[in-house]
């Protein structure tokens, strides 16, 4: 995906949040969740945290938007390198440094919720929708230590990558409201890459980078009048 898309959406979601300033309610939300790639070479879950708001357009019909971040994992496979002495007369020349890389993505998404039950504001209710995320992958390579003073990886060799990935999903999940108190929520939320882009190698090389996701997430809500 290029930039100018990247940027495109980004001003779109802006806009998205800006407009809850001018709604009569507004709810915002917290909590933490589980991520897992289905076709990812590594298996497993990635734990995260969320942060969100919430408009109703009415009880039944609500707009949403949640940033998450999911901390890095490392992979279990160590890789090797070659890094270069500075000096030529420094012995040996060339010495073989492992690495293991890891993984950390952040998500923005934003979509429509539609309520049975109770409703937004009152009680138990089942809700579901479609959304639309933009990821952002970072990938570190974590190299063992090594003479910094006499050695240098090779020239281009990224330690540091990130991949950009658009994703269009559906979700859905139940609630209750607690009166006067404010509203406990569990959801669960499925996506697929219709676009991905890597900026370099090290980001392409990835064994955690999924085009789908599937998430847990478990949070409590609050609204605001």
């Amino acid at each position: 995906m290029n930039m100018k898309m990247s940027k495109e959406f980004l001003v779109i979601l802006s806009v998205f949040f800006l407009s809850f300033s001018f709604n009569s309610q507004v709810s915002v939300n917290a909590g933490t969740g589980f991520s897992s790639g289905f076709t990812s070479e590594n298996p497993g879950v990635f734990f995260g945290f969320h942060l969100g708001a919430e408009v109703p357009r009415n009880n039944d019909v609500t707009f949403y938007g949640r940033i998450a971040h999911f901390l890095a994992r490392k992979e279990s496979t160590s890789f090797s390198t070659y890094a270069e002495a500075i000096d030529l007369t420094t012995s040996p020349y060339t010495i073989l440094v492992d690495y293991t890389s890891s993984t950390n993505f952040t998500s923005i998404e934003g979509g429509t919720r539609y309520y049975l039950g109770n409703g937004f504001d009152n009680g138990f209710a089942v809700y579901g929708g479609s959304n639309m995320a933009l990821l952002f992958y970072g990938v570190k390579r974590n190299y063992d230590d090594f003479d910094n003073a006499l050695y240098s990886l090779p020239v281009g060799e990224d330690r540091k990558g990130t991949i950009l990935s658009l994703a269009l999903g559906l979700q859905g999940g139940v609630k209750y409201t607690l009166p006067a108190i404010g509203t406990i929520y569990f959801d669960v939320n499925g996506s697929y890459a219709i676009l991905a882009q890597a900026n370099n190698q090290t980001a392409a090389n990835s064994s955690f980078y999924s085009p789908l996701l599937f998430g847990f997430n478990i949070g409590f809500r609050k609204d605001f009048y």
